[in-house]
């Protein structure tokens, strides 16, 4: 019996991550406004948590779990598509501080709101308990796949 629910919990994880995957990839396909990739639209999510100041390349790298040099050849790209500019420190110049543009702000919020329809779809008729019950499920995948990649990058070291 556990080796059966293994099994179908692994087999669900998988074809979830493939459709959340696939769904996100068409909703981008169809639409016209907006050239970007998901990668792309994670920056512009990770960026758009401080929306006044702006994240610098070392803040969004930690938050992506990604180098410096990855986020900046990104951040230079959504730059020259127009969805972000870049703004030097007044208190320190050779801290840059990375902002959304109207179209990256407007990319953004279709993007929560994919994700919100998403979760409110979902959840339509759960119950209280059964909506608590399933974010712990989600933060405990999230546990873990966090210690697995802290772990990874111990290795590495």
């Amino acid at each position: 019996m556990e080796d059966s629910f293994h099994t179908r919990l692994s087999d669900a994880m998988g074809k979830s991550y493939i459709l959340f995957s696939r769904v996100e990839q068409s909703m981008l396909a169809k639409s016209k406004r907006f050239n970007l990739s998901i990668c792309e639209l994670n920056f512009i999510e990770a960026i758009n948590k401080n929306p006044l100041v702006g994240r610098t390349i070392g803040e969004i790298a930690s938050e992506l779990m990604i180098t410096p040099a990855s986020v900046t050849a990104t951040v230079n790209r959504l730059e020259k598509k127009g969805y972000v500019t870049k703004k030097r420190s007044i208190s320190d110049g050779r801290q840059v501080y990375v902002q959304l543009t109207e179209n990256g702000k407007h990319a953004d919020r279709v993007h929560k709101r994919f994700h919100r329809s998403m979760a409110n779809t979902i959840s339509k008729n759960m119950s209280d308990s059964e909506k608590e019950l399933l974010v712990n499920c989600i933060d405990r995948i999230n546990s873990f796949l966090n210690l697995r990649l802290k772990k990874m990058e111990e290795f590495k070291s």
